[in-house]
């Protein structure tokens, strides 16, 4: 059974982002991470934090790339950068 947190509606920005960089077009959630996404390693994680950065007009720090381990994640990081 699906709680409302799985089922949550993710920014469109995002959908594009993980279907360009991953080449990802199935239904991704809040709770979508490394293991449910093929092509999510790490030189590919690379490419997502620099897509994000682009899109949003945001610098990432280190620390903060380190944190994405779902796209609840990059939300998260999304609201602390104002965006």
């Amino acid at each position: 059974m699906l709680d409302a947190a799985s089922t949550d509606q993710v920014r469109p920005e995002i959908v594009e982002i993980f279907a360009e960089v991953f080449e990802h077009d199935a239904p991704i959630s809040s709770k979508t991470s490394p293991g449910d996404v093929a092509r999510w390693d790490s030189l590919n994680h690379v490419a997502l934090v620099s897509m994000i950065e682009r899109t949003f007009g945001i610098g990432l720090s280190m620390d903060e790339m380190i944190e994405i381990q779902s796209v609840g994640d990059i939300e998260k990081l999304l609201v602390r950068h104002g965006v």
